[in-house]
């Protein structure tokens, strides 16, 4: 997905999505227990809007997007695999009908030392067109309470695409062959996760 913006000529040029909702964070300690973490997360958190992803796991701002679009689409037409907006979203990053894969893939695992905690962003469409909310540090307050709960600190960064992402979304034969960057090849991806 590729936004684009439209300039006094009459030019069209590629823009950059707003910042998603999503912190990274640093562990106290690494990971020993993931179901753990998960367990604090799930009893703390305010909402299904709210999960982590493994460090690994989201490449950019503009991936992140694409996921929460067709994540929005399966909702709207009632066509998710998972009973959860946090499990579907987790399910289509990680590119994968199998839940136990997409948390294998996307999710915290031993010995990870920094996750994103993220959160969902609501829909709110027009007929005309779909809104992108602006991360405007609504969810700051509420992102840091959990942070103290999963013994992490905020760790200043945005996501980016590294050598530990084609490791973790097993995705190194199918980029090498594919002459695309990360970023493309995962959205090239996700548009086929459905796909019978």
């Amino acid at each position: 997905m590729i936004w684009w913006v439209a300039h006094s000529g009459g030019l069209m040029e590629e823009a950059t999505p707003p910042w998603f909702s999503a912190w990274s964070i640093k562990f106290e300690k690494p990971v020993s227990d993931p179901r753990l973490i998960a367990a604090m997360l799930l009893q703390k958190r305010k909402d299904e809007r709210w999960l982590l992803l493994g460090h690994p796991a989201p490449v950019s701002e503009r991936h992140l997007w694409s996921v929460w679009l067709a994540l929005r689409e399966r909702v709207l037409a009632e066509k998710m695999v998972s009973v959860s907006l946090d499990g579907e979203f987790i399910r289509l990053l990680a590119r994968t009908h199998q839940m136990s894969v997409a948390f294998k893939r996307a999710g915290i695992q031993n010995g990870d030392k920094k996750a994103w905690l993220v959160r969902l962003p609501e829909w709110h469409d027009t007929n005309e067109e779909i809104q992108l909310d602006t991360d405007d540090g609504t969810h700051d307050a509420d992102a840091y309470e959990l942070m103290s709960w999963l013994d992490a600190e905020y760790n200043p960064e945005r996501p980016s695409p590294s050598e530990h992402t084609i490791n973790r979304l097993e995705i190194e034969n199918d980029l090498l062959n594919s002459g695309s960057t990360i970023e493309e090849f995962m959205m090239m991806q996700l548009s086929l996760t459905d796909i019978d």
